[in-house]
Formats: C-alpha cells, structure tokens, sequence
C-alpha cells in the first residue's frame, strides 16, 4: 500500500516538473500565504505544512504571514484587496467564507464572487466534550445532569458566532433541555477550563480535545461527521447517537484574489493536490486531527454552497443578533 502512495506521489511529482507556459500570468515569484489566526494555531500549522511542501513542488519561495483577527475577517478583507497576480493566497477554514457571512450584517466581501476557489485542503472534526467533574459520559446520562442543573446548563465554545456555537445548539435541543453558549477567546482557554470544571461542557475541535479524552481529563461525548475518526475510532458521531444536524465536518481551504489567471489557478489546484498526494503530508495532517482531502476550484465552491446552505436555517432559527 505504501508503495503504491510512493508510486502515485511520484507520478504528481512527474507531472508538477513538466514546463509551463511562459505566459506572464505564470507567477514564479515568492507565494505568501496568509492566515487570518496566530502563529502556532491548527490553521497556521497546516499553513506551514502545505507550504513547505508546495515550496518543493512549484519550485519557488513560499512564506507563511499570519494576519489575526476577527475570526480571520481581517485576513479575508486583505485577500480580497491583494492583486491577482498569485503574490498572495490564503489558507483559511470555513468560518470566513460560510458563517462571517451568515452573522456579519456587513462583512465586506461575498465568499464566492470576490475570491478565486483554489483548492480544498482538508476537513476536520468538531466535538462535544464533557468536564470529567461531571457525572456524564452519554447523551442521556448529560441529559439528565443538565436537567438536575438547569442553572449550569452552559457549554463552552472558542468563539462566538461559530459553528461550534449553532452546533452546540443543535445538540441542547436534541437532549431537550436549551444550553447557553459561552464564549471563548479560542479554543486553548476554553480546554483550560473544561480541565478545571469552570464549564461543564465545550463544543470545539478534536484536535484540542483528543489527548485529554485519552487521559480521562475529560470525555469526548460525540464527533461530528458521517463516520468516526480514524484517530478516535472509539467515539461514535453525533449522527449515530441520534443527534441531528451536526454531520456537517469543517474544511480548510486555499483562495486566492479575485481574477486570478487561470493559469495560476490550475497550477496551484494542481500542486496542492501533489502536495496532498505524498503519505508524509497526510500523516502530518492527521496527527493534527485533519483528514486530507483535496477539492478542485469548482468541488470548492460546492463546499462553500454546501455548507452555506447547510448553517443558513440553524442561525437564523437560533435567533442569532447579526453583528
């Protein structure tokens, strides 16, 4: 099987080292990615990865440049401000292009028409993971905790406005008993938490959770998704506890200005999908609870439609105040 992987990352390799045309919108010049969170982050580390390897395969200088801020609005803003000549992409999640649109009143851009879809990267799972000071491990059994405490029906989630938040949502209807989302400035303070039972429960990524679920310092009820993690093959998904509506696995993805070449377009999907081709990559990402999964331009823009359509009804029903 890992000859096979070799083999097939070889022939991408083949194809990235082929000439390309010489047309001036064949950018050769230094790539900066930009990424809309701090350094050391999930997404900033996934930047790095795919950088480093995309660097290899386009032959040519790649850097990683964090601009934080505003769940990544300010880094999109910028992006949409960047010239289309393939100087600058970005790496983001789905909360700039899906859900800043659906809770911004005026977010300043449209997540399809003003950017180019350059490739879908990986997805990831979200979860709902329970404070071991509590005496729950199930969704009945954290059913009737929240009822025998209705004053502490609260969970935790890194920000406000995010998926983490509707989804949570989703989940308190289901066990019939309304919970109250309270934010987070990211995920590491909301774990401290969890940790120290200041908040009984928290919506947020596997990633964060995962090691703690592994010691017992606290239990990750569900996963989001179709089916299980392979990292946590142990935790069932929401879907199969019968928890509707949290199916929904987010996504990281490139995109670039729009109006970029399509030269630059189909060059950059091409690498990426090299890059996604070779088994170090792949098990870098899912070390970080990340699955590979490349999306051309198009499959891209069917993930941002997918996922709009998807969330658009769960925050307007939540009743949500738009920022």
């Amino acid at each position: 099987m890992k000859l096979i992987q070799r083999l097939t990352y070889s022939f991408f390799l083949l194809l990235m080292a082929l000439p390309w045309s010489a047309h001036s919108a064949d950018y050769n010049g230094t790539i900066r990615i930009v990424v809309g969170f701090p350094p050391g982050g999930a997404t900033d580390v996934v930047a790095r990865i795919m950088g480093e390897k995309l660097r290899v395969i386009m032959n040519q200088p790649v850097i990683v440049e964090n601009k934080p801020g505003a769940g990544g609005m300010i880094a999109t803003q910028q992006l949409k401000a960047a010239a289309p000549d393939g100087a600058m992409v970005m790496l983001t999640i789905d909360h700039s292009h899906v859900i800043i649109p659906l809770t911004f009143k005026a977010p300043g851009y449209e997540p399809l028409k003003d950017f180019t879809a350059l490739a879908g990267v990986a997805s990831y799972y979200n979860v709902m993971a329970l404070s071991s000071t509590i005496a729950a491990k199930t969704p009945s059994e954290f059913g009737t905790w929240l009822k025998a405490n209705p004053g502490k029906a609260n969970y935790g989630i890194p920000a406000v406005g995010s998926v983490p938040q509707f989804a949570g949502l989703l989940v308190g209807k289901s066990l019939g008993t309304p919970m109250v989302a309270i934010p987070y400035r990211g995920g590491a303070p909301l774990v401290q938490d969890l940790l120290g039972g200041q908040v009984p429960a928290g919506f947020l990524s596997l990633t964060e959770s995962i090691e703690h679920h592994r010691n017992g310092k606290m239990h990750v009820m569900a996963v989001s998704g179709t089916s299980r993690a392979k990292s946590a093959p142990d935790i069932p998904t929401f879907q199969e506890l019968g928890i509707k509506g949290v199916d929904k696995n987010p996504w990281l993805a490139f995109f670039g200005p729009k109006g970029l070449p399509s030269e630059f377009v189909d060059r950059f999907s091409r690498s990426v999908s090299a890059a996604l081709a070779d088994p170090e990559v792949v098990e870098k990402l899912s070390k970080l609870g990340n699955v590979a999964t490349y999306a051309n331009p198009a499959q891209l823009q069917e993930w941002v439609s997918s996922a709009t359509l998807h969330w658009g009804p769960v925050i307007k029903e939540s009743g949500f105040e738009l920022q």
